[in-house]
């Protein structure tokens, strides 16, 4: 292409100094031109100076780099699962040798009471008991109320989310119990610390004991809580639990424990 555009040019000026009459005198400016656009036009069509490939290296960095991201967070999020089965289990064999040490007769300094279908455990003798003893106690927001609305069980949550750091998705061969709380500022706008109090949440399923819920970076998590509330504002705050997937939910109940007691309560019966 490049040689037939040079011989057509050579042409062009052959004919020209060929041509009857004299050849038009120009001005410096105008040879300035046809030289720029000569030059221009030969750089076009010349393989060395112009190429059809587009540079993806900066793209391919980016997607090998978005690709080193979501594997660190998978084995992060592996490494969180593995941790909480190994602190079920650490509370399950707690519990057996409270449980053993217990049924010697020895005494036991708490006292346990019956409230709104909940069993009350007071260790901390500041009044968390009896007719006062409440989730909303328990956790230091007197102000709010905190109401379960049912659960979902669910493959990843939230639902269809592309957000990476802030979804999960169940593990091979299980579901995520996703179960639900509408939680509402009785009071002025301030801010709901659910976090710094230290609870300790836990599932009951079908009366098989209790285990933790998940710690999750979920904006929604109820177990770790830090955000503001309107006056008036109700929110929707979760506790997440990973159940093998062919499970049936045929009761669940909550326990919650901090330094001013515990309590468990039924969710579902």
């Amino acid at each position: 292409m490049r040689k037939n555009i040079i011989i057509f040019l050579i042409c062009i000026l052959a004919f020209s100094l060929a041509g009857c009459g004299s050849f038009p005198e120009l001005s410096e400016e105008d040879n300035e031109l046809i030289s720029e656009y000569s030059v221009s036009l030969l750089l076009k069509y010349d393989s060395e100076n112009h190429s059809r490939l587009v540079d993806t290296s900066e793209f391919l960095d980016s997607y090998y780099e978005a690709l080193r991201i979501r594997e660190e967070g998978i084995n992060a999020y592996e490494n969180q699962l593995k941790e909480e089965e190994e602190n079920r289990l650490n509370e399950t064999l707690m519990q057996e040798q409270l449980n053993s040490s217990n049924s010697d007769g020895s005494e036991v300094n708490q006292s346990t009471d019956e409230y709104d279908g909940a069993t009350v455990t007071d260790n901390s003798g500041d009044g968390i008991s009896g007719g006062n003893a409440s989730i909303e106690k328990l956790l230091g927001c007197e102000n709010y109320s905190i109401n379960y609305t049912g659960y979902d069980i669910v493959s990843s949550y939230p639902e269809g989310s592309t957000d990476f750091f802030f979804s999960m998705d169940a593990t091979k061969g299980h579901k995520l119990l996703v179960v639900k709380f509408d939680v509402t500022n009785n009071g002025e706008a301030g801010d709901l610390n659910i976090f710094g109090e230290g609870a300790r949440f836990k599932l009951n399923i079908n009366k098989e004991g209790m285990s933790s819920v998940y710690k999750t970076m979920l904006e929604d998590d109820l177990s770790e809580y830090l955000g503001s509330f309107n006056a008036g504002e109700t929110k929707c705050l979760v506790l997440i639990y990973e159940i093998p997937e062919d499970k049936q939910i045929n009761s669940i109940s909550l326990g919650i424990s901090s330094s001013k007691g515990s309590i468990e309560k039924s969710l579902v019966e």
